[in-house]
């Protein structure tokens, strides 16, 4: 059981060490980043591996992966990290058909064969907007039409997909067969965390984590947490984190 932190969530915190810092101070051994935060590959497995951290998963963009996809390897390499994962996809560059999310689905199939030649594979991560139907199907599903799941893996965030109106078990039951990881993030209570753009620590949602933490893992071992603009960043942390080891690890779910 992989318990991580997707350094998105930390990068108003400070410079890379300092998020490092605070990550391994909440209790995690794990982070998730943001492919090698601009350092050579070398340098930044170093600068991890100083912290007592591992990288379980780093996110990368389509434009890495399709212009860069040898940094994207060499990253991985240096941090033993088996998991890259295409994160988003600018408002411009989202299909308006059916057609144009299987053509994605395409694109990331040709990365993910590369990847795979590497011992390497490739996954994406969902906001809301993949759940939008197109011709009587979601985007994701018209995505995974085009790309074998050795090709394309899925890291499921579950608070997207809370905030696109949908059960996250039944949602995962779709594409089981994919899920690699799982964002975890909680939705706060309509009306508050304005400032924080309403996402708060785990637990103190109304995503039913309990239950799904009690679900999940027979199905993954990675989770990531993720808050996308935290206010009080050590606490989110340490919050999140201990919830996580009360659910996973003491509760031995």
């Amino acid at each position: 059981m992989k318990l991580s932190v997707q350094l998105y969530s930390l990068r108003d915190a400070g410079d890379l060490d300092t998020q490092l810092a605070m990550a391994r101070a909440a209790g995690f051994k794990w982070v998730e980043s943001v492919a090698s935060h601009g350092l050579p590959p070398e340098e930044f497995a170093d600068k991890v591996a100083a912290h007592g951290l591992r990288v379980s998963s780093m996110h990368v963009s389509m434009a890495m992966a399709e212009h860069d996809l040898q940094g994207v390897i060499d990253t991985c390499h240096a941090t033993d990290c088996r998991l890259a994962i295409v994160p988003w996809l600018p408002m411009g560059e989202r299909p308006s058909t059916a057609i144009g999310w299987q053509a994605i689905g395409a694109r990331l199939a040709t990365i993910g064969n590369q990847l795979n030649n590497e011992g390497l594979r490739l996954a994406y991560h969902n906001h809301d907007f993949e759940f939008h139907l197109y011709s009587g199907r979601t985007a994701l599903d018209w995505i995974f039409s085009t790309a074998r799941p050795q090709q394309l893996g899925w890291e499921a965030d579950l608070g997207w997909v809370a905030r696109a109106g949908l059960d996250p078990m039944a949602t995962i039951a779709g594409h089981e067969g994919r899920l690699v990881s799982v964002h975890v993030k909680d939705v706060a209570p309509p009306g508050t965390a304005i400032e924080e753009d309403g996402w708060c620590a785990l637990g103190q949602g109304i995503v039913p984590w309990e239950a799904l933490l009690a679900q999940l893992p027979a199905h993954v071992s990675l989770f990531v947490l993720e808050h996308d603009r935290p206010v009080d960043h050590a606490t989110m942390l340490k919050t999140s984190y201990d919830f996580l080891y009360q659910q996973l690890i003491i509760n031995g779910h």
